[in-house]
């Protein structure tokens, strides 16, 4: 990650190729169901809470983006399924991973929760990539940086300086483990300042 960002800056541009209605195909690492996590993106968002500037994500849409694959009205429906198939195919060969989470990242954009190891989820991130070169013609594979797992707790909505929120989550918090058993795809769309989504798929891993 970046060294800590000295403005904070407007997140919610548009992408290319996104636009208001047009959903995009994600999966998601979804962790609304693990209690510990959610209490611990609560608490950093409740320190947060008296800046200006940022949006908060709600528990219901807490999520680690673990690869994107393309827009939804570029990819046929057989497609979709081979792909579901071929990632839960790939998953039944990795074991549930437990990492730690709560390492806080600033970026310009965002304030993320990241994990200890760092690298420790690769396997399931590789086996949805093979899965998505296998099945789907149109993909964004190619497009997409360097994986750094993360959950975002709240995105910047304006132009300003990044010391206020840096100093409200000094010190950190304490970190809190997080098991992967699981990898949903998601039909994922922009609607004003946040995120949503239509769960499509799921992959477990190991079984």
């Amino acid at each position: 990650m970046s060294p800590l960002p000295e403005r904070m800056s407007d997140h919610w541009w548009w992408r290319p190729g996104v636009r208001p209605g047009r959903r995009l195909l994600v999966w998601h690492i979804l962790v609304d169901d693990q209690p510990a996590v959610c209490e611990l993106a609560r608490q950093c968002q409740q320190r947060l809470a008296t800046l200006d500037g940022l949006d908060f994500v709600p528990r219901q849409w807490l999520h680690m983006t673990t690869q994107i694959v393309g827009f939804t009205d570029e990819i046929p429906d057989a497609e979709i399924e081979a792909m579901a198939d071929a990632a839960a195919e790939g998953l039944r060969r990795v074991d549930p991973i437990e990492v730690e989470i709560g390492k806080i990242w600033f970026h310009s954009e965002a304030v993320m929760l990241g994990i200890r190891p760092p690298r420790a989820l690769d396997p399931v991130r590789s086996a949805i990539r093979e899965a998505v070169a296998r099945s789907v013609t149109i993909h964004q594979l190619a497009d997409q940086p360097d994986w750094t797992p993360h959950i975002s707790i709240a995105y910047s909505n304006s132009d300003g300086p990044a010391a206020p929120i840096i100093e409200a989550l000094t010190p950190r918090p304490s970190m809190e483990p997080l098991k992967v058993a699981e990898v949903h795809l998601v039909a994922q769309e922009r609607t004003g300042r946040l995120y949503r989504w239509d769960r499509l798929n799921v992959a477990h891993l190991g079984t």
